[in-house]
């Protein structure tokens, strides 16, 4: 993870390494920092197109990838990383397209370099597009400006209005200068030519009687540079509207070019400035262009916009964040699960089976203690049974005794009943000197009297009635009373 606030910058040609947290440069590296390095513009492939307002931003991707392949001249059997910036134009309904594309492995050579102090590149720069942050970050005022940069193997003009990236086209630079002077009889190297252009450039007081030749062609080829610079500046003035050239900044890696704002007055631009890129506030020793590309590039970190970030070499996220980490991840987790799941199933399992097996065995004791039981329940129940039979024949006599004795019971009332009825019955008989030939119980409260009266007692019949009557006794009637040789008979039924 990148430290917060720090960016390291590796420059792919010089072996230069800055660092800058946002105030000042250092040269520390710091391995978690943001890395940045930039492209070569050599290296960089331009193509511009217009396309219709209304375009989508899905359908802008697609058109520039067809663009750049079938009018810029890609390779299909290359890759590529392609970026590109929209440009408003006046006086048009329609946008115009800068597309810029890098071959993956050309510049994976170039940042070879960069590549022995870091593995990856959190961001790659366009060099033309970083003096946006001499604005950005008001280190200039925002006017037409043309910035010129000259270096052994690229060199290349940016055009800005207001502040804002026009277009750029390359320039000779001083490899190509040093091959032109040959042609023309001078030998020199491109570190001494560099030290020339420094030291003496296109200043003619300061060339000897000798250097004339030298002097003549250098002041040849920065001619033709600027005549093309003016060209250029005519076509966009007339695509994007600016009157004029307010300032030149005009520079190589380590210093100016002497002489260039003698030069560029007398080539017929007096009024316009020119400047180098030493133009920090806190004047810097060297680096001028590293430089504004590290601030450019710490500007794109800190704001987090990556739009026109064209690196290949991201640092690896942490593998967890990966697709194919995630996937293993998810495949490590689902088995993981799973084979938590199957442990966990097969040690509810043999749980279950020790559960089982106890209960097995206490199932078995159970039948045993159950089958004993069984035995003495059957044994007791025997018993029982007998004991019940018993019971029941006891409760079977008990019954037939219970029943004797209320027949006993009965049959003593009934007697007693009886023995008073006729006792009561024959006091009466006597009382009255009555006989009777036969006395008939019909019932427990009845009873039948046939009685016999000599013919002087034939009344004690009737009293006899009476005093049956008298003493409780109901339902007393005759049949008749008979006389047979002078004694009465009658048979009376008496009820209690």
């Amino acid at each position: 993870m990148a430290n917060t606030g720090t960016l390291t910058y590796i420059d792919p040609f010089d072996n230069i390494l800055i660092t800058y947290d946002g105030k000042s440069f250092g040269n520390r590296f710091d391995k978690k920092s943001f890395i940045g390095s930039r492209l070569s513009y050599s290296d960089v492939i331009l193509h511009s197109f217009k396309v219709p307002e209304s375009i989508s931003e899905d359908e802008l991707k697609t058109n520039v990838e067809i663009k750049m392949y079938d009018d810029a001249g890609l390779d299909l059997q290359k890759k590529y990383k392609i970026a590109y910036i929209k440009k408003e134009l006046d006086f048009e309904e329609s946008i115009l397209i800068e597309a810029f594309a890098v071959e993956v492995d050309r510049i994976s050579d170039s940042l070879y370099p960069v590549f022995n102090k870091t593995k990856h590149i959190d961001f790659l720069a366009l060099p033309f597009l970083s003096f946006t942050t001499l604005y950005k970050n008001k280190i200039i005022e925002e006017k037409n400006d043309l910035f010129v940069y000259i270096d052994e193997h690229e060199s290349f003009l940016s055009i800005y209005k207001d502040g804002n990236y026009l277009s750029t086209k390359s320039l000779i630079n001083l490899d190509e200068i040093v091959k032109k002077l040959e042609v023309a009889g001078v030998d020199i190297t491109i570190e001494a030519l560099k030290e020339h252009l420094f030291t003496k450039g296109l200043d003619s007081s300061t060339y000897e009687r000798g250097e004339t030749i030298l002097f003549n062609e250098l002041e040849s080829i920065f001619a033709s540079m600027l005549t093309k610079i003016n060209d250029i500046v005519v076509y966009n003035r007339s695509v994007f509207g600016f009157e004029k050239v307010d300032r030149i900044f005009l520079g190589m890696q380590n210093g100016r070019l002497k002489g260039a704002r003698e030069f560029v007055k007398k080539f017929g631009m007096d009024e316009v400035e020119v400047r180098d890129f030493n133009i920090f506030k806190n004047k810097e020793d060297g680096n001028f262009f590293e430089k504004i590309v590290t601030s450019y590039i710490y500007d794109k970190y800190e704001t987090k916009d990556f739009r026109h970030n064209l690196t290949i070499f991201e640092k690896e996220p942490a593998f967890y964040k990966k697709e194919s980490g995630k996937v293993l991840l998810t495949v490590f987790l689902i088995i993981s699960i799973s084979s938590a799941f199957v442990a966990l199933v097969w040690y509810k399992n043999n749980e279950l089976q020790k559960q089982k097996d106890t209960l097995q065995q206490q199932y078995n004791a159970m039948k045993k203690t159950e089958n004993r039981y069984k035995k003495k329940i059957s044994i007791v129940n025997k018993e029982l049974k007998e004991v019940l039979d018993k019971k029941a024949d006891m409760d079977k006599r008990v019954e037939n005794i219970k029943f004797s004795i209320t027949q006993l019971e009965n049959l003593r009332d009934t007697k007693k009943s009886y023995s008073r009825f006729i006792l009561d019955v024959n006091r009466l008989l006597k009382r009255y000197s009555l006989s009777t030939t036969n006395i008939t119980l019909t019932g427990k409260d009845s009873m039948s009297v046939e009685i016999i009266a000599e013919y002087r007692k034939r009344d004690n019949i009737a009293k006899f009635m009476e005093d049956l009557m008298k003493s409780g006794f109901i339902g007393i009637t005759t049949d008749e009373i008979k006389s047979d040789k002078d004694i009465y008979i009658s048979t009376i039924e008496i009820k209690k």
